[in-house]
Formats: C-alpha cells, structure tokens, sequence
C-alpha cells in the first residue's frame, strides 16, 4: 500500500465525478476498485488528507487521484477558480488510452449516469486491444453511439492509438468519423497527452462567458487544416481563448467549468 499527501479541501469523489477516467473504477464501499485497463484490481481511497492505493505504483496513484497536477501549478495561473474548487484535481490514465477514446466517443448526446456508465461496464470485461476489435458493441444496446463504434475503434485503433505528439494525435483523431473538436479534445486531456486542451461544450461556453471570455466552439473543417496559431477563427475561438488564458491547466479549468455548471447551476433551475 502507498499513499499521497492531497492539499486541503481535495476531495477524489468529486475529482473522478467529472473525469472519463471514471468507467474504468467501481465505486465498493469506501474504495474504488479498478475494473479494467493497467492495473485491474487496484484500490483507490481517500483518508483525510491522504489518498491511498493498494496494488498500483506512485506514478498511477498521482495520475488517478489527479495529484499529478501540482497545486502550486494551478494557483499560479487560476488562484481565484482554485480556491473556490479546491476539491478538484485531474484524473488522467495514460495507460488505458484506448478505454478512454471509448467512453469519450460513447458519451456523445447522452446521459453519462444511465447509459455510458452502463455500457462501459459490460465493455470493460474485456479490456484488451485486440478483444475489444473483436467485440460487436450493439450486443450492448441499439443506440447509434454503439453501432458507430464498431467501424470507429478500429480506425482509432490502426491511425491513432500510437501517437503521442498532441496535435498529430487531434488531427488524426478528427480524421476519424463521427470526431469532433471536443471529443478529440476529451481524449487528449483525459489520457494525459495533451492537459491544456479544453472539449468545448455548452457548460464551458456558459462558464467562460461569466468569467467575462466570451468565444465560440472549435470547428472540425478548420481544425484538419490548420495549427491552432495559424487558424482564422484563433480570435474567437474558445478552445484557443481558454490555452492562451490558462495555459498547461487550461483542462483542469475546463473541468471545473463543467463539475460547477453540472453541480450547482443545475441545482438552481430546479
């Protein structure tokens, strides 16, 4: 068993909440057990200050818990949203990048509670590569989610799992179909390869605009054509706004945009 010190406030329950790193735990009593990808079977739990795990190495601890991303790193930048989501760190897995890319591209237009939790969960018995390629996904619903990606992980799987350079990686991924800007970007922060990436949404464009940063969502025919810096919507175009603006923690803001838009706005229009 290892453990970590978190700073004060932190909170792992709210931290995996937001993440899509979380399908790849199961909430057992107070510890969240592993259920497929690098290190199946570790236990995860937070005492206090400490995060705790059993049957995983210091480095993974740091990436799940979403320690790795110092605090010193995030005052620095976003001192104010800091202190105010505290509770918050980054859950990455960058080992387990093509599970990720499945949750991600399942989540697309619908309920993450009732079903991309329950999808993945029967995905994940299987959780190799070459397994999950040989896997008919509609066994597990009828949605168009599933049907899509039967052809899209194995065109995720031969033109974009190997790469780890960020924008080789996002363009290869809006390559693929049914890709968008913020699913590419989603892959990209949550797997690790790229933590200033930002998926655009509905919560982020709401959240930024109350932050007086106003802008509008990527969009996909520019992105294959260009780099960021060279794009002609760099202006106004959120996803830039938000990196030029937080730089390297430009997705742990995009996370606490939407853990506050989920969590408390919709409280209040209840």
């Amino acid at each position: 068993m290892i453990y970590i010190q978190s700073w004060e406030g932190f909170s792992l329950e709210e931290t995996l909440k937001p993440s899509f790193i979380r399908p790849l735990f199961r909430r057992r009593g107070l510890k969240y057990v592993k259920i497929a990808g690098k290190g199946k079977g570790a236990k995860l739990w937070q005492n206090g200050a400490n995060v705790y795990c059993e049957d995983c190495d210091t480095l993974d601890l740091r990436h799940w818990s979403g320690l790795w991303l110092g605090k010193e790193k995030i005052v620095e930048r976003a001192g104010s949203l800091f202190y105010a989501h505290r509770d918050l760190g980054l859950a990455i897995s960058p080992s387990d990048r093509h599970l990720i890319f499945i949750a991600v591209f399942l989540s697309r237009t619908t309920s993450w509670e009732t079903n991309v939790l329950k999808w993945t969960e029967r995905i994940f018995e299987k959780d190799d590569i070459e397994e999950l390629l040989r896997l008919d996904f509609t066994k597990f619903g009828t949605s168009f989610q599933l049907r899509q990606l039967n052809r899209v992980f194995r065109q995720y799987v031969e033109n974009v799992y190997p790469l780890e350079d960020p924008w080789e990686a996002r363009k290869a991924l809006l390559r693929l179909d049914h890709v968008g800007p913020k699913t590419a970007d989603a892959y990209l922060l949550f797997t690790g390869i790229d933590p200033s990436a930002t998926p655009i949404d509905r919560h982020a464009l709401r959240m930024a605009r109350r932050l007086g940063i106003a802008g509008s969502p990527p969009r996909k025919e520019l992105c294959t054509k260009h780099s960021c810096g060279e794009c002609p919507a760099y202006n106004t175009c959120l996803r830039a706004k938000l990196g030029n603006e937080y730089g390297t923690i430009a997705g742990w803001v995009q996370t606490v945009f939407y853990h506050h838009s989920t969590t408390y706005c919709s409280r209040q229009k209840m």
